[in-house]
């Protein structure tokens, strides 16, 4: 779940603003190098959830309608992170 929130919220958002440890100004990363980290963070999150239909044993197309759902609920989360 925590991937597929962390990805929505960089894509939401067209990037992400990160700090320097010991203080500073922050940097903001734009949307083509944010992008990247949103990907393998929904990358992460489908090996998550395939490896938790996989130890339940689900068939093939139950497998397919949770990846379809995944699919739903990111652009939901997308849709409803983006600011107004």
């Amino acid at each position: 779940m925590l991937g597929l929130l962390g990805g929505s919220l960089i894509v939401a958002y067209s990037g992400f603003e990160t700090s320097p440890r010991r203080g500073g100004t922050s940097t903001f990363v734009p949307a083509p190098e944010a992008y990247i980290l949103a990907a393998a963070m929904y990358l992460m999150s489908c090996l998550a959830l395939l490896a938790l239909l996989r130890d339940r044993k689900v068939s093939k197309p139950s497998t397919v309608a949770a990846f379809c759902a995944w699919s739903a609920v990111a652009a939901t989360l997308v849709a409803a992170l983006a600011p107004t």
